[in-house]
């Protein structure tokens, strides 16, 4: 990322391309110049970027720096429409993906199959090396003959990228580096992706699969990236492209290639770090955010305005072990098709009627019935006044899909229809309960952040069944994600393994370990093109007692080991409940959060745009006429071009000094 363009004044655009919608936000310097929607394009993704582009207003080669977050690699993995990849690993461990951890997720589920990896058998090839724990190399890398192995495979096979993971590569990744050149030079235009660059951690199974991930995703990325930048190029724009990774910060384009796994899920990184802005802005420090789009919800726990982070998520059933906002996503949004199971009981989700041909409303060809269609008849979203009238909607073809469902149910069509709606909430709402009651946190003490262009529609029902009596709704509600694209900041996570007990860490030797770590981050910000002086690192610890098999990281700025084992202990006690204090602690490894900011650090909307909704019909009321003091009660609906926001009875609403939508319950 160039520092002149976070430094200058200039026109950065944010683009977030959704399963339905493309949203985007001009800023300027530290304010919002414009914002705006298009239809998302998914058989060509970079289609709807360039309408964005085009759609903002400004020539392409006035704009300082584009940032976007995509659904490319996320929809590659669970599509699996990755590259043909193969896998390189220590002899006598070629079956570490198909044996997994014997855990199983279903207990009773008599027909449940562990996922398959995205590697077949036949494409793993073994290496004769060892490395030891401890980075001792106990069989020297001397027998390259694995090489011509990959070789014939790709020709035979179209192999397009190939994953090396050594056994104990994160204590010395010499064996790997080795592997990488060696195939690198056999194998031009092969992709190449080694496990000790994408997880330096301990772990074979966990490393091994995060590794084949990013690989699978590599060409995927390197693809999409590079027909996007060409033909941005060729309209003129010449500033940097960045990416919003999973953990909610920034990286250059050419490092996303490097790490493409880190792409996963950056739309709704984005969104959680938007909404959080907007929170803390509002005065809300504990949140949890509340992202209903038009194929999937999200939601993630905010507590003293920090989002939780996660390094054990699963994508697909298949472990991706990198940094990430903890996301909790279900299979429940606008387009979530309303069917029938073979027990003949409703199910909504998690299929997707998308953006083609999108809910029967759309007058697309879509005939299956979509939560949309269902908030259409139910009065809540008004076929003249959505997308700011932009888009008018086919109440007809909505009925005429609920009366097929309704047929297939058995039911009245007023049963089904309240139905669906039911149950899509009931579905987001476990959503919710994961992230918060599951965690030991009490959703009663937080405020619903809802967006997404179906989220303030759907949230203050959300928030009644689990007993939380505010829902705020930020200005803008279905670009909250494309605003979090300007305003996350650019950030790197840097880790390393080092198994030892507490007791045993000096905090010199804490230092030093932190000091390489530092000293790596220094190295990666300098190609970021960012200023060493920018960058801020905070600094984790992860411990676990002796005898676990899992660790929990727990901040040390500034600290003593010795205090940081002391907030091991508080944060097992609220995690699980408990503190066992005469318990040996381990140290399992180090962390350093580097991160330097973001020029936009506050939401504000664009000026002098007025909604463009329909005529004011009784009971729903346009957004940008309601003036701070206002009170309106409900059943009501609030109108305008992003989002629509329904207020159920007993819930009433108001405009806090921000323009941000205060949902509040009765008491």
């Amino acid at each position: 990322m160039g520092t002149r363009s976070l430094r200058a004044p200039g026109l950065r655009l944010g683009i977030e391309t959704g399963g339905t919608f493309t949203d985007w936000v001009l800023s300027r310097g530290d304010h919002i110049d414009a914002t705006g929607k298009v239809m998302s394009t998914p058989a060509d993704p970079e289609c709807a970027v360039l309408a964005a582009v085009s759609e903002c207003g400004v020539p392409p080669s006035e704009l300082a720096a584009l940032i976007h977050g995509s659904t490319v690699v996320t929809n590659a993995v669970l599509e699996r429409k990755g590259a043909r990849t193969c896998l390189v690993t220590t002899k006598g461990f070629r079956d570490v993906l198909l044996i997994q951890r014997q855990a199983k997720t279903r207990l009773f589920d008599l027909f449940y199959r562990q996922p398959e990896p995205l590697v077949s058998r036949d494409h793993i090839i073994e290496a004769d090396e060892r490395m030891g724990p401890d980075g001792e190399a106990r069989r020297p890398l001397v027998d390259f003959s694995f090489v011509e192995r990959v070789r014939r495979l790709v020709l035979e096979e179209h192999i397009e990228s190939v994953a090396i993971c050594f056994l104990h590569s994160y204590a010395n990744p010499a064996h790997e580096i080795a592997a990488e050149d060696a195939l690198a030079a056999a194998l031009p235009g092969v992709a190449v992706t080694r496990s000790s660059d994408v997880l330096p951690q301990f772990r074979e199974y966990e490393r091994a699969s995060t590794c084949v991930l990013s690989a699978y995703a590599k060409p995927v990325v390197d693809g999409y990236l590079s027909r996007l930048e060409d033909r941005l190029r060729n309209r003129g724009f010449r500033g940097p492209v960045t990416i919003v990774q999973a953990n909610g910060g920034t990286i250059p384009a050419r490092a996303v290639r490097r790490h493409a796994a880190k792409m996963i899920l950056s739309g709704p990184a984005a969104g959680v770090v938007g909404a959080t802005t907007a929170a803390l802005e509002a005065g809300f420090a504990n949140a949890i955010t509340f992202d209903m789009g038009g194929t999937s919800t999200d939601v993630c726990l905010v507590t003293g305005g920090r989002p939780g982070v996660t390094r054990e998520y699963k994508i697909a059933g298949l472990p991706l072990n990198v940094p990430m906002i903890d996301i909790a996503t279900v299979g429940a949004g606008g387009g979530s098709i309303a069917e029938v199971d073979r027990g003949g009981i409703l199910t909504v989700g998690p299929g997707s009627a998308g953006a083609d041909p999108g809910p029967a409303a759309y007058g697309r060809g879509g005939t299956a019935f979509t939560v949309t269609d269902a908030n259409v008849l139910a009065g809540r979203i008004r076929p003249e006044a959505f997308f700011g009238g932009r888009l008018r909607l086919d109440a007809a073809a909505a009925e005429a899909a609920l009366g097929a469902l309704a047929d297939r149910l058995g039911l009245p069509r007023r049963e089904t229809l309240d139905g669906v709606l039911r149950l899509v909430n009931v579905t987001m709402a476990q959503a919710v309960r994961l992230v918060s009651i599951e965690r030991g946190y009490d959703p009663r003490d937080y405020t619903i952040v809802a967006y997404g262009g179906s989220g303030p529609l759907h949230a203050a029902a959300v928030a009644s069944g689990l007993g939380i009596s505010r829902v705020m709704v930020p200005v803008n509600p279905g670009l909250v994600s494309a605003y979090g694209l300007l305003l996350a900041d650019t950030r790197q996570d840097f880790s390393s393994t080092r198994v030892m007990p507490a007791a045993r860490v000096t905090d010199g030797g804490a230092a030093a370990v932190f000091g390489e770590l530092e000293a790596q981050a220094r190295r990666e910000f300098e190609l970021y093109e960012r200023p060493w002086a920018d960058v801020a690192c905070r600094r984790e610890m992860d411990m676990r007692y002796a005898g676990q098999a899992y660790e929990i990281s727990v901040p040390c700025d500034g600290v003593p080991v010795s205090a940081a084992v002391e907030a091991f202990h508080e944060a097992h006690r609220v995690r699980y409940g408990h503190a066992v204090r005469d318990q040996d602690v381990e140290v399992v490894g180090y962390r350093l959060i580097a991160v330097a900011p973001s020029p936009l650090r506050a939401i504000r909307p664009a000026p002098g745009r007025r909604s463009g909704t329909a005529p004011r019909a009784q009971g729903y009321h346009p957004r940008h006429e309601i003036d701070v003091g206002d009170r309106l009660r409900g059943p009501c609906v609030v109108e305008e071009p992003t989002a629509t926001t329904y207020v159920p009875d007993g819930w009433s609403v108001r405009a806090d000094r921000l323009g941000n939508l205060i949902l509040e319950a009765a008491e």
